[in-house]
């Protein structure tokens, strides 16, 4: 049934959604007695043996370095930062020591307001003096309370174009907007190795004056998973362009107690002059077997949260068993959880999904973060599972969860077969009077205004809905 949000169901969800934010916040690891424990410390050593806090190591370069073996751990310091990316070895837990907040794992190179400069060279209009060879998705001012809007150009046509606005595209005179920049990368490219300069549009002077913090995500994943039996556990991953947490087929991989923000928008590839930015906190591309994400606050991520896929056409099998994500607070995110399964190109080629459980996750405010910069704005859902093939061979289920307010849906499933419809059983949903309840069931499906008669549907009978009047979602 369709009832009116009142004020306390509101702020009950805020409580909720607090009280587990700070769960997440104060977790410490418990660093077991019986495995090889690696440390990392910004006051350590990379010449150390890194097998005690005393003897830690230090960067994320000996890391890469280093060739840990299945079982052991790799430990970071609390309240340490380090900057670059890291792939995670096969049977490896990577986690934290010590007292403080989470590890700080960023993506971004160097802090632009301590490192490098900004050179004034058209009016409001500053060039960063340190040049990115992989194209930057987004630039992040303390914190988050400011952030960048990227110009990505079009070159389909005969003629350069914003691929926003459409508007023709002839450099400098495009950054119109405060805090609107262009990576210049020399074209239709998504790297460089000569690198290439960022211009940033500042109509309130000097960023390295008007910002503490400044900080770059390229296209690359922070963390790329390098093989099975791998758990981040309690770890802040931020400030890359790509994934947070990224990795193909694998099995048995853990993300628990993490937090991830600010991951994405970079280009994932030019097709016939055609840009296209992508970028998720935590990404498996391919098949999975017990994939397990509990615990973890992940919020302004430009396309999805947390999400398991495959796109269609391709030969090779894939199957995706045992999938749980659980108790986590996702926020400002384009899709909270994204999921989806293509049709293989061979006839003969197995793939399906199973054992995929989603259950007591908060979600909130998916289309309502920097990801809503992208051309196509009426894709933003809490549950997205577009029209994909998504077949089914055991359980899927969605319950328990709070999905509140979404740009446009709050979910979308759809599959090739009602009977592989996922089951939502005590769901609580809240959408803006006006927004829409989605897209359920065989494609191609047919959206769902949020209204009386369409949350009655028996699939839909185990769940409450709600719809806060006398406010847009403007």
């Amino acid at each position: 049934m369709l009832s009116t949000a009142s004020l306390e169901l509101l702020d009950s969800i805020s409580e909720r959604a607090d009280k587990l934010k700070k769960e997440i916040l104060a977790y410490r690891h418990k660093i077991p007695k019986d495995k090889k424990i690696y440390y990392f410390s910004p006051n350590g050593d990379d010449s150390n043996d890194g097998l005690s806090p005393e003897r830690a190591l230090s960067t994320i370069e000996r890391l890469n370095s280093l060739s840990p073996e299945p079982g052991s751990e790799v430990l970071f310091e609390c309240g340490g930062i380090w900057r670059g990316n890291f792939r995670a070895a096969e049977g490896v837990t990577y986690s934290s020591y010590g007292d403080g907040k989470k590890p700080r794992i960023y993506g971004s190179p160097f802090d632009g307001a301590k490192v490098g400069g900004w050179e004034l060279v058209a009016p409001d209009i500053y060039r960063y003096s340190e040049k990115l060879s992989d194209d930057c998705g987004c630039i992040v001012m303390n914190r988050g309370a400011a952030h960048g809007l990227k110009l990505v150009v079009n070159y389909e046509g005969e003629t350069p174009v914003d691929n926003v606005t459409r508007e023709p595209f002839v450099g400098l005179e495009n950054l119109t907007e405060d805090l609107m920049f262009w990576h210049d990368l020399g074209g239709a490219v998504i790297n460089n190795p000569d690198g290439g300069y960022i211009y940033l549009c500042s109509k309130s002077g000097n960023p390295a004056e008007r910002f503490e913090e400044i900080e770059f995500l390229p296209r690359k994943n922070v963390i790329s998973i390098g093989g099975d039996n791998v758990t981040i556990d309690n770890l802040c991953i931020m400030y890359g362009g790509a994934h947070g947490i990224g990795s193909g087929t694998t099995a048995n991989l853990t993300v628990t107690n993490c937090v991830l923000g600010w991951i994405g928008g970079s280009l994932q590839y030019y097709r016939d002059g055609r840009p296209v930015r992508y970028g998720n906190g935590v990404e498996i591309y391919g098949g999975c077997e017990n994939y397990y994400i509990d615990h973890c606050w992940v919020f302004e991520i430009y396309d999805a949260g947390i999400t398991h896929q495959l796109s269609s056409g391709g030969d090779n099998d894939c199957i995706m068993d045992g999938v749980l994500y659980s108790n986590n607070l996702i926020e400002y995110c384009t899709y909270s959880i994204e999921y989806f399964l293509g049709k293989p190109a061979r006839e003969d080629a197995v793939r399906y999904m199973s054992n995929i459980v989603m259950r007591g996750n908060i979600l909130r405010y998916a289309g309502f973060g920097w990801g809503n910069q992208r051309p196509d704005k009426t894709t933003a859902a809490h549950f997205k599972g577009w029209d994909h093939y998504n077949r089914v061979d055991g359980e899927f289920i969605i319950e328990d969860n709070i999905a509140e307010c979404s740009r446009y849906m709050l979910l979308h499933c759809g599959t090739d077969n009602d009977d592989w419809n996922p089951k939502l059983n005590g769901n609580t949903f809240v959408q803006y009077a006006g927004g829409e309840l989605g897209r359920y069931g065989k494609y191609p499906t047919r959206l769902l205004p949020y209204i009386y008669q369409n949350v009655i549907r028996d699939e839909f009978a185990d769940n409450q809905f709600y719809i806060i009047v006398n406010t847009s979602q403007d």
